[in-house]
């Protein structure tokens, strides 16, 4: 009952802020997609801030019980809000990957040093996981060891298949498909609307 209601205070959120948008967008993988989530606007929201930050914190807990974290390390950009709550509420020591500036260290890591520590790619939002990808390479080139990655929203577009090609466990919150059904039993979205993005999305 309380994942339920989770999701519903969560859906409504996105719609709420603005965060959950339906019209033509191309994603960062590259693919295009009649819906987008934007979990950059969920930041002005402090409830549903403070409600996402206590979910992941609760899910990297479950997840300490299971395997060594040693390090939370936030995908720039939009992982890194989110690890930098979890490194807070964890009390685990925090990282971010970015790509080199070309001046200064230019370090591609920055923060926590990951060399031979257990670390957790955080990022907002997986649709291939192309992302979470590049920083679990970056990750290894500073010889970290990545066994788990954590975003908010999973698409649903391969993003679990393909991590697990790499070793790694994709962990999430609520998938998009979840937020669509809380969104349409809510009312916030016509069956009409919801039936062609499913169909885009998945095919059923």
């Amino acid at each position: 009952m309380q994942e339920i209601k989770n999701i519903d205070i969560f859906s409504k959120v996105l719609y709420d802020t603005g965060s959950i948008k339906v019209g033509k967008f191309l994603l960062a993988s590259g693919k295009s997609s009649s819906i987008y989530i934007d979990m950059r606007k969920l930041l002005g929201n402090a409830d549903g801030f403070k409600m996402i930050g206590n979910l992941l914190s609760q899910k990297v807990n479950e997840l300490s019980k299971h395997e060594k974290l040693d390090v939370i390390a936030g995908v720039a950009t939009g992982g890194i809000p989110w690890a930098s709550i979890i490194a807070y509420l964890n009390s685990i020591p925090m990282a971010y990957i970015r790509q080199p500036k070309g001046h200064g260290t230019d370090s591609k890591v920055e923060g926590a040093d990951v060399s031979n520590k257990y670390v957790l790619i955080v990022d907002d939002v997986s649709t291939t996981g192309g992302s979470i990808i590049n920083s679990i390479n970056t990750i290894k080139m500073q010889k970290g060891i990545v066994k788990s990655s954590l975003v908010i929203v999973d698409r649903g577009e391969g993003a679990i298949e393909n991590l697990k090609k790499e070793g790694v466990d994709l962990h999430y919150l609520f998938s998009l498909k979840d937020i669509l059904n809380s969104l349409l039993n809510q009312k916030l979205i016509d069956v009409g609307i919801y039936n062609s993005i499913i169909f885009e999305l998945y095919g059923d």
